[in-house]
């Protein structure tokens, strides 16, 4: 469960959140924003997560860092949308990243509305982006069903 972040962003203000879901397209689910409003980004202490990924021959990760908004471009989540957005699926946006180069993604989808997913940036995905139906591209595992789950699935590794 994160209890500590360091190296946060500036402060935001709600209008700061409105001018990002205006520019996404989409609205942020209330838990990110809580986030977003209380760390702005940042490096978590605890920064490892578990997840079923078979397909990527992974059992989980390490975050390296969050996105947040005002930031350098490099950790910024709208200047990150803009610069390799192309790459997701519509209506998905990045969130963090890992040591390994790799994506946490949130959904701001209605068919997967607020649920993380993990994307392996080297692999190439031949099938969609479908939730739903169970159908998820090569690279890309679900991590989890809400933002608030996936920060409470965070722990620190004591090795």
């Amino acid at each position: 469960m994160l209890s500590h972040m360091t190296a946060t962003g500036k402060k935001l203000r709600p209008e700061d959140l409105s001018r990002a879901e205006d520019e996404l397209g989409h609205a942020l689910p209330e838990a990110y924003k809580s986030f977003l409003l209380k760390y702005n980004g940042g490096v978590p202490l605890e920064s490892y997560i578990d997840f079923e990924a078979e397909k990527l021959k992974l059992p989980g990760d390490e975050i390296k860092k969050f996105y947040g908004l005002n930031a350098k471009p490099a950790n910024d989540i709208l200047h990150k949308m803009k610069e390799i957005g192309c790459n997701l699926p519509a209506g998905l946006i990045f969130i963090a990243n890992t040591h390994g180069g790799n994506f946490f993604l949130l959904s701001l989808r209605e068919d997967s509305y607020g649920e993380v997913f993990y994307k392996d940036h080297e692999l190439e995905d031949k099938s969609p982006f479908d939730p739903e139906n169970g159908t998820l591209p090569e690279s890309t595992a679900k991590v989890s069903r809400a933002f608030s789950d996936f920060l409470d699935a965070l722990y620190e590794n004591d090795e």
